[in-house]
């Protein structure tokens, strides 16, 4: 059986930060899941990148129900040890649930803020902490990255997977929905908090919280039809309630664009993309102490 860490990490909330924009339904849990799958592979080439080894310690931030906790705890091998952190109850109730059936002895999920959480009383100090689509709810990403590095020892690695605002996802035969459903949702984000420019903005972010730059890349994740127009669709919907409180776009306007999204599952198109996606490779200098909190 799994074990799963049960400490709660500063005043979390099933609500969650204003700027998270998606509503954290069951729909939306079962989204995410899909979405730590099609992640998997570019995780997995970034962890052998930084030479990760058994024994290592790794943090995923934002975990959600499950994110790189599978990938993470493979990587790092029996002795080693991954934590997820998530500020939603739920989410963390679902990821207890699919590390114990997987059979994930080696993993903890903790329900907390990454802002408020120490490198000890997570199991920390860690060897490498990773963040995909986090930094982007974050109307602060040098604080952030701040305290992401406060939790990594000296010489450590944090990686980042985070969506840049263009260009837009891709079709093949373009979609006109497609780029217009990416438009309201960066709408959104920026509406809940988030400064625009902050995800082409983390390399100076990063360098402002003390880390250096290693590489700076960025990829497309080509899908199938069926699921990448399913994802986006599925997308919209969780952040329908954002959308519609911040007057983006009406109730009519979000299921039209669904509707149009989830029909082109089943026309002719070769494929579908994931938003283009910045991979940022930063290490904390070997210099720079390991401290509780920021």
């Amino acid at each position: 059986m799994a074990t799963s860490t049960q400490l709660a990490v500063g005043a979390a909330s099933s609500a969650g930060p204003a700027r998270y924009i998606l509503d954290g339904s069951e729909q939306d849990l079962q989204r995410l899941e899909r979405v730590a799958t099609l992640a998997a592979e570019p995780l997995v080439r970034a962890l052998r990148e930084i030479g990760i080894a058994d024994g290592w310690k790794a943090l995923d931030c934002g975990c959600g129900p499950l994110g790189g906790l599978a990938v993470l705890a493979e990587m790092v091998g029996p002795t080693g040890r991954a934590v997820g952190l998530d500020f939603s109850e739920p989410a963390v109730r679902r990821a207890r649930e699919r590390v114990a059936a997987l059979g994930l002895d080696n993993v903890g999920v903790v329900t907390g803020d990454i802002h408020d959480a120490g490198a000890a009383a997570l199991g920390g100090p860690f060897d490498v902490a990773y963040a995909r689509c986090f930094l982007t709810h974050q109307n602060d990403p040098s604080s952030t990255l701040t305290r992401i590095a406060a939790l990594v020892r000296p010489g450590g690695w944090i990686i980042a997977h985070e969506p840049l605002p263009a260009p837009a996802p891709l079709s093949h035969p373009p979609l006109a929905a497609l780029a217009a459903c990416w438009e309201i949702l960066q709408q959104a984000t920026r509406q809940a908090g988030v400064p625009a420019g902050a995800i082409a903005g983390l390399p100076v972010s990063a360098r402002a919280a003390g880390l250096e730059l290693v590489s700076t890349e960025g990829y497309f994740n080509p899908l199938p039809p069926d699921v990448g127009f399913e994802l986006h669709a599925s997308t919209l919907e969780a952040a329908s309630a954002s959308v519609r409180s911040a007057g983006i776009a009406t109730t009519d306007e979000i299921g039209e664009l669904v509707r149009t999204l989830r029909a082109a599952r089943h026309d002719r198109y070769d494929w579908v993309s994931t938003p283009f996606l910045l991979h940022l490779t930063l290490r904390k200098p070997p210099g720079l102490p390991a401290h509780a909190r920021a």
